[in-house]
């Protein structure tokens, strides 16, 4: 009788750890493909005085995308944008129009795929294009203010970003 017990109590204590633990296991396994955004070129020189063109790529990780809230950072002593966006684009539709600070330095794009979202590994969400006007080393990153947006509940899947390294010369 007492073993009986013991045992009950070993199964419930082990029941209730499984039980907590598993939603910390299968949140992971969905949130491991996990979305990426990359800029094109990652590396490149350029002369000061001419303009460059930097594209923003999305991979999906294999879900269906919905929307993206973009936010990058650059020098503004060493770049400036002349246009945030360029060309043909996977967004269906920009919440906000792109925008920029030469200022400090920022670039803002928010916008939505069509009904459904995509599922992409190279889809193309913004050329940018940027006047190189000092030498140096130079970058360009996504803040961490960026988000991936996947499903109807709008879960952030974004997982990994890669930064632009320049050198600017005279």
């Amino acid at each position: 009788e007492v073993e009986k017990c013991k045992m009950k109590k070993i199964f419930f204590i082990l029941s209730s750890i499984i039980l907590l633990v598993f939603p910390f296991f299968s949140n992971s396994s969905v949130e491991a493909a996990g979305a990426s955004l990359y800029l094109a070129p990652q590396t490149g020189t350029f002369t000061a005085g001419n303009t460059f063109d930097v594209s923003i790529f999305l991979n999906t990780g294999g879900e269906n995308v919905v929307a993206v809230n973009l936010n990058l950072k650059f020098d503004p002593e060493k770049l400036r944008v002349i246009t945030p966006t360029k060309g043909l684009s996977a967004v269906g539709e920009w919440v906000f129009p792109p925008s920029f600070s030469n200022s400090t330095g920022e670039i803002f794009l928010q916008g939505g795929f069509p009904a459904g979202g995509i599922n992409t590994s190279e889809g193309l969400i913004s050329q940018i294009v940027f006047e190189a006007i000092a030498s140096g080393k130079t970058e360009i990153n996504f803040l961490d203010a960026s988000q991936v947006l996947a499903g109807k509940e709008g879960l952030n899947i974004l997982t990994s970003v890669n930064r632009g390294v320049y050198d600017i010369i005279l």
